[in-house]
């Protein structure tokens, strides 16, 4: 089981970061990582304690690396941050992102992904395919690829996105490197799992072919997938059109804090007459926003949280649009 657990964590990168971190000699190191890899937090902390350097771990829970906890840690004295589980974020307004030096370790899931791909390939129809997926899986693009070609496709790989530095790598806020090639290509292979990152690659027009390791199949998410909830925002702003008293939330979290998408919000909120209250938080709870006498919010933070709520009436900048139409 050891050897297994090791395999899956990035012990050699690990490594390499650990030297780093000893040539620059750190005498404190934050860790932080999400809610699946919290055991190895415990572990890397003994490594780090073992080679002379102070751990401090970031408790709450990470969801992506736009949540970085630099000045968390900063606070605690540390000199730099090691996270964990996610690779560098950009952030899609140009902020600054790196106040301390920052080391990511991206998790690599150790699931028999491309022996899901071998086995179910022929649901595969289209012939010119475009490859992207998740970070936990695409370490194994190349192999993919290669698979792929050998058995008569046409393989685009996909780019870089606005907010990813690894090619081929779909976040829940950014499917840029589908977009960027969808005029390439029929279809999608998406190496990964559940619905969320599949549906923002479908926005592309294009059917995706879900590779997923945990399901132990090839399942596909039809194009636009995502037409319904775009509808059922638009229907939430006009049900509220003609509420004067609106709020537009953001993060302080260093990649959910989007100031201009609030200036664009708060504008052509003021353009119809609105009453606009701006709020921020870093963890972003719907039960916050009740008791305010607002019963509709825009969502200037991470994209994904408008799905989460159910009572109060979240909608992103983009649903806006519809109070011209009115």
């Amino acid at each position: 089981m050891e050897q297994e657990t090791r395999q899956q964590f990035n012990y050699e990168e690990f490594d390499e970061v650990l030297q780093e971190l000893k040539q620059n000699s750190y005498d404190k190191v934050g860790l932080q990582g999400p809610d699946g890899i919290k055991p190895q937090l415990i572990d890397y902390a003994d490594q780090l304690r073992d080679n002379g350097i102070e751990p401090v771990i970031i408790g709450a829970s990470t969801f992506g690396a736009c949540g970085i906890a630099d000045e968390k840690a900063e606070r605690m004295g540390a000199d730099a941050l090691v996270h964990v589980g996610h690779t560098r974020f950009l952030h899609p307004e140009r902020a600054d992102m790196d106040d301390l030096s920052v080391y990511y370790l991206p998790y690599r899931e150790d699931r028999d992904l491309m022996g899901v791909l071998k086995d179910h390939h022929d649901d595969i129809e289209e012939e010119e395919l475009g490859l992207v997926g998740v970070t936990q899986y695409m370490d194994r693009a190349e192999q993919a690829r290669e698979f792929l070609e050998g058995q008569g496709h046409e393989v685009v790989d996909g780019t870089t996105g606005l907010r990813t530095t690894e090619k081929g790598q779909v976040l829940g806020c950014d499917a840029g490197a589908a977009h960027n090639i969808s005029h390439k290509v029929e279809a999608f292979v998406f190496l990964g799992s559940g619905e969320f990152h599949p549906s923002q690659v479908s926005e592309t027009g294009k059917k995706v072919y879900v590779v997923d390791p945990y399901e132990r199949k090839i399942w596909v998410e039809p194009p636009n997938s995502l037409d319904d909830e775009t509808q059922a925002e638009h229907a939430r702003v006009l049900k509220y059109k003609d509420r004067e008293k609106w709020g537009i939330i953001t993060s302080s979290k260093k990649g959910q804090n989007y100031m201009q998408a609030v200036g664009i919000a708060k504008d052509k909120l003021e353009e119809h007459g609105k009453d606009v209250y701006v709020f921020v938080e870093d963890r972003i709870f719907e039960a916050d926003y009740k008791g305010y006498g607002i019963d509709i919010y825009v969502n200037c933070a991470c994209p994904r949280m408008t799905k989460d709520f159910q009572d109060l009436a979240f909608v992103s900048p983009k649903a806006l649009e519809v109070l011209d139409e009115v």
